[in-house]
């Protein structure tokens, strides 16, 4: 058993939530997914389908299209079956598929994951495993090919360590802020500052990108705490996407961030300043690339 069914299995309540969530998240990313879709391309595959929220918006966008939805947790597929869904469905992990050829692939906030999950505990969390998924990429499209990533955007380097005071406005919420530090092991191959600064009156001064992958798991929720604390959701920066895409033979056609709204999300929950009291600018969660197989 994979360690994504494994956490999906440990409480199969929560899962269902949790799916419910990444679903509606999803939902909301294709209105910038949408718009920039290769259309010259039939042959879609979308890493980590899951319920296949993506894959039904492609299928109303282009009906022409022959979709193919792959993910590791065979219980999502097995949804998808049941509900008769009009895709090809691959139970398995995308670096060890060796069959197909493809138009586009899309990887809508999965290689993270496929990161955060790497076998290889030296290399979990960090840029080698998305590399290892572009360069297979390449081995399943042809010459002009597309790939279109929407996924976590980490904190530039020089960012990375400037402080930021953290409030919270539900009491005992000020623990999830130190249970993260205990539990997050995202950091540990990076130079990122995760000390907690308890600056009294219930405010805790933090590094921003440290504040940062806090933020995307608190905003989740417990029932998805389990999972969330085993992945980084910024692995790469702006620039560390384009680099990686680069170097493995693709051009860069189009770069688009977004912040997610988690200023909406949080503001009944959290208040955030600069170390001098003015306001803090939320920052870039996610983005979307497109680009050509060159």
């Amino acid at each position: 058993m994979n360690r994504l069914e494994e956490l999906s299995r440990q409480n199969r309540e929560n899962y269902e939530r949790y799916l419910k969530r990444m679903t509606e998240s999803i939902r909301n990313s294709t209105k910038g997914f949408l718009p920039i879709m290769a259309r010259k391309g039939k042959r879609i595959l979308d890493v980590g389908c899951g319920s296949g929220v993506l894959l039904y918006a492609l299928s109303a966008e282009n009906p022409e299209a022959e979709l193919t939805g792959l993910d590791l947790n065979a219980e999502a597929l097995n949804g998808l079956r049941e509900a008769g869904a009009p895709f090809t469905l691959i139970h398995g992990d995308f670096l060890a598929i060796n069959e197909g050829k493809y138009d586009t692939v899309v990887f809508s906030s999965i290689l993270h994951e496929i990161s955060s999950y790497c076998p290889e505990e030296s290399r979990r969390f960090t840029g080698g495993p998305i590399e290892d998924a572009l360069r297979k990429c390449r081995e399943i499209m042809p010459a002009g090919g597309t790939v279109l990533i929407r996924d976590g955007v980490g904190t530039e380097e020089e960012q990375q360590n400037v402080p930021a005071v953290i409030s919270f406005k539900k009491p005992g919420d000020s623990e999830w802020l130190f249970r993260f530090q205990k539990d997050f092991r995202g950091f540990d191959r990076t130079d990122v500052c995760c000390e907690i600064t308890d600056l009294g009156d219930g405010r805790y001064q933090v590094g921003r990108s440290f504040l940062k992958e806090f933020l995307c798991t608190y905003t989740w929720g417990p029932e998805s705490y389990a999972r969330e604390i085993c992945e980084r959701f910024g692995v790469l920066t702006e620039r560390g996407w384009i680099q990686a895409l680069t170097n493995n033979g693709f051009s860069v056609e189009t770069v688009t961030k977004s912040k997610e709204e988690y200023e909406k999300f949080l503001s009944d929950r959290v208040v955030i300043t600069n170390t001098d009291a003015t306001p803090y600018e939320y920052p870039y969660m996610t983005v979307i690339l497109k680009a050509e197989k060159r």
